[in-house]
Order: structure tokens, then C-alpha cells, then sequence
């Protein structure tokens, strides 16, 4: 397998024949996450992106459907290099309704085919902020901690750089959410292990609600003062600071998940 090379100070994008565009579009959108959260946390992270054709992705026999992002090694995510009909079937199952197009997207593809590869790459924006976190030695108390943590990564970054995109994305994961089968499907013990593809995207959908209450008008706990907070507690982010700052946070843990 042969790749090009498109290299980036903080994102480097390793991308197959074709999909230079693309490599450039995503080379931005991921560097001005990276940027944000090195301002945050003060720490030198970084992404590498692979962007693939089906039959490379086969090749490497991932186990998500090509569409959907898969981590690649210690900081990379592996996405595909352009939308087709495979990719627009397989986020129309996981959505369970139409994609999100939007108009004049200067990328290959008829807009349903660039509409699925925005939803996946906004799936693989929180595979981004998962390693980052780690990269950072940053990480929550419990479980849930770290998921919610990472969303508001993504929150915070679409709410200061992509606020066109606000509206869109609120409803890929309103739908994500529905298609999963609503809140209290299933229990918050099975984050770690989700049954399946539908429902790691159910619980994406949850944490982005949570991540909405956080730094939203409800609590108004910004990424910058959560990252300062953890930084004095040496990488920590606990829950208990969590549910005091956000006292929303317990009806949400409440009536999210099913209950054991």
C-alpha cells in the first residue's frame, strides 16, 4: 500500500491517491482542534490521519464499516478518502433517517456522498480528542469522566471555530440518539464495552448532551477553566468537581442510562 504525504506541524495527513482536497480540508479542521487544545492544556500533542480507499480499508480489515472512523496506532485515525454509495447506506442505517447535506462542498463525490463523510468525520473528531487526551496524561476519576471530557473538546472547538455547523451537528447526534433506542437503553457500566457499533455511537450521542449542559448557559464551565482545574490536580478531572460546577449533570446521569 502506497500513500502520499501530506505533512503538518501538528497533523500530518498520510492520504491515498485522488484525495489531496480532502487531505487539505481535514489538515485544517484538525489543526485548529489541536491548537485549542494545546492552548488549554499546555501540552505538545499531536495527529496523524490516514485517509484510505474501500479496498486499502479492506486491505487492512478494520473492524468498522468503511464511513466510519477507526483509531490507527498510538494518534492516528483512519477515515476514508471520499464518500460513495456504501458509505451513504451505512450512515443512513446508523442514523436512521436522511444525511445532512449542505450545498456547494468542494469535494468529490454527489452531496449525499460528501454529507456521510462530514458525519463520520465529526465521529472521528472524538476518536481526535480521546487521544489527545491521553497523549496529555489527562484523564476523569471514572469512566464516564473521560467521555464527557472529550466531547466538550469537541463542543467547545465546533462552538469557536464551526458555529454554522452547530445546528447540523446537534442533529446528527439527536438522531444518533434515536436510533440507539432513546435515553436509559443502556447501562453507563457498558461504555467501556458498547454491544455494538449502534450503541458506541448512542453513547456519543449522550456525552455531547452532557458536554451541551457543561459548558453551556445551564453551567457555563468552560473547556479552558476545566483544563485549568485538572492541570492543578495533576492530569485529574474528578466527578465529584464535575457535579458541583454542574449540578445538571446528576439528572443527566440519572435519565440517560439504563438503570442496574
Amino acid at each position: 500500500m502506497f500513500l502520499l504525504d501530506l505533512p503538518g506541524e501538528t497533523v500530518s495527513v498520510r492520504y491515498t491517491h485522488g484525495s489531496l482536497d480532502r487531505a487539505v480540508q481535514l489538515q485544517d479542521t484538525f489543526e485548529s482542534m489541536v491548537a485549542d487544545f494545546r492552548s488549554w492544556t499546555r501540552t505538545k500533542v499531536g495527529l496523524v490521519l490516514f485517509l484510505l480507499s474501500r479496498e486499502e480499508w479492506k486491505e487492512l480489515d478494520y473492524r468498522a464499516p468503511f464511513g466510519v472512523p477507526e483509531p490507527a496506532g498510538g494518534r492516528g485515525i483512519a477515515l476514508p478518502a471520499w464518500g460513495d454509495d456504501g458509505t451513504v447506506e451505512v450512515w443512513q442505517k446508523l442514523l436512521g433517517t436522511r444525511l445532512p447535506v449542505l450545498p456547494d462542498q468542494p469535494l468529490r463525490g454527489t452531496p449525499e456522498q460528501v454529507a456521510s463523510l462530514g458525519v463520520g468525520d465529526l465521529v472521528a473528531s472524538i476518536d481526535a480528542a480521546r487521544i489527545m487526551l491521553r497523549a496529555a496524561g489527562i484523564s476523569g476519576d471514572q469512566p464516564w469522566v473521560d467521555e464527557l471530557v472529550a466531547q466538550v473538546v469537541v463542543l467547545t472547538n465546533i462552538e469557536e471555530h464551526h458555529m454554522s455547523r452547530l445546528a447540523d451537528v446537534r442533529m446528527v447526534f439527536n438522531d444518533l440518539a434515536k436510533a440507539g433506542g432513546g435515553p436509559g437503553v443502556h447501562p453507563l457500566s457498558a461504555l467501556g464495552s458498547p454491544p455494538s457499533l449502534r450503541a458506541r455511537l448512542w453513547f456519543d450521542s449522550q456525552f455531547f448532551s452532557a458536554a451541551g449542559l457543561l459548558i453551556g448557559a445551564e453551567c457555563k464551565y468552560p473547556a479552558k477553566a476545566l483544563f485549568k482545574h485538572a492541570r492543578k490536580n495533576g492530569g485529574r478531572v474528578q466527578a465529584t468537581e464535575l457535579l458541583a460546577k454542574c449540578p445538571e449533570l446528576s439528572t443527566w446521569l440519572d435519565s440517560s442510562f439504563k438503570n442496574q
